[in-house]
């Protein structure tokens, strides 16, 4: 038995994912919010693993092993790093982060995003969209690109959509568009690469994406508005190169980026670990300065917010 922590009520978050994944290798898994932590000491699980679910908390139960995948460390790290402490093993999904902690932390691992073929996966749909992008707006850069996308090119898919649907809708696109905020490399690089559909993002650098991919070749990237056009122009005039790097990034996701590789690299650090004498630390000391990083991110988040309006306010030079 497994025990998980995370938010349940979503059904497409990566708990849900990582849930699916390790029923499909023959886990026993049981999913528990963390307020529920004391129920640990009952059900003694194998171990534990909470995804995160962009809530904050420390987990303090004298249990162990126990891991945490961090996924939005991005976002919000200030507050993640502290978190993590009250874990014995931490999995980082971007590396640019992973590289900052593991410098803190004894056993860190890189572990990146990835898709899930029974909700992303490819579907044998004919292409009814020139591009598609499955999400909120946001603010700043990114909206206005979406914007712009919506105005440009009105055969497109914008906007929100039942999360059970991304594959299909993606599957029905000529091309993926994705726009990283702060660097990330996001779920839906994944989610759009598994869908066997063209994927062409905004550049990331020095966070592991020339290790995850091969620009040209499996995924396009480009650099602003002018380039964008161009290679979206070029690449829906030109269904055979357009197709040859869908299938080449389908290829890839299918080999390394599913949901079941990612649990098989958690289970096989964990297991590693089995016989590892892990040491409590002080949850009450945790606490209070999860507390004040909590304050100080939460102001952080109120001024980057604004940033990203003001950028959506200022004219979008071609």
């Amino acid at each position: 038995m497994i025990a998980l922590i995370f938010d349940k009520s979503y059904p497409c978050t990566t708990g849900q994912y990582i849930r699916k994944a390790l029923e499909k290798l023959g886990y026993n898994t049981i999913v528990l919010l963390p307020e529920e932590k004391n129920k640990i000491i009952e059900i003694k699980p194998d171990f534990v693993l909470a995804i995160d679910f962009a809530t904050h908390y420390i987990f303090d139960v004298n249990y162990h092993p126990k891991a945490i995948w961090l996924i939005d460390t991005h976002l919000s790290l200030i507050c993640d790093e502290v978190m993590a402490r009250s874990f014995d093993i931490v999995f980082v999904a971007q590396k640019e982060d992973y590289e900052k902690l593991k410098r803190k932390f004894k056993y860190v691992y890189w572990l990146p995003l990835a898709g899930d073929l029974d909700y992303h996966g490819k579907k044998s749909l004919k292409k009814i969209y020139d591009i598609a992008f499955v999400g909120k707006l946001g603010e700043g850069k990114r909206k206005k690109f979406l914007l712009k996308l919506k105005k440009e090119y009105p055969n497109s898919f914008i906007g929100e959509a039942d999360c059970k649907q991304i594959g299909k809708i993606y599957s029905q696109s000529k091309i993926v568009f994705n726009y990283s905020i702060k660097n990330d490399i996001n779920m839906r690089i994944f989610e759009g690469l598994i869908s066997g559909s063209m994927v062409i993002t905004n550049r990331i650098k020095n966070n592991g994406f020339e290790e995850l991919f091969e620009e040209g070749k499996n995924i396009i990237v480009f650099e602003n508005w002018n380039d964008l056009k161009k290679k979206i122009d070029y690449y829906l005039r030109n269904e055979e190169e357009r197709e040859k790097i869908a299938a080449n990034g389908y290829q890839k996701a299918i080999q390394f980026h599913k949901y079941e590789d990612r649990v098989k690299f958690i289970l096989e650090k964990i297991y590693e670990l089995k016989g590892e004498k892990f040491e409590d630390p002080d949850y009450v000391k945790l606490k209070k300065e999860l507390k004040i990083k909590e304050f100080i991110w939460k102001f952080l988040n109120k001024y980057h917010t604004m940033k990203w309006r003001i950028q959506y306010m200022i004219p979008f030079f071609l």
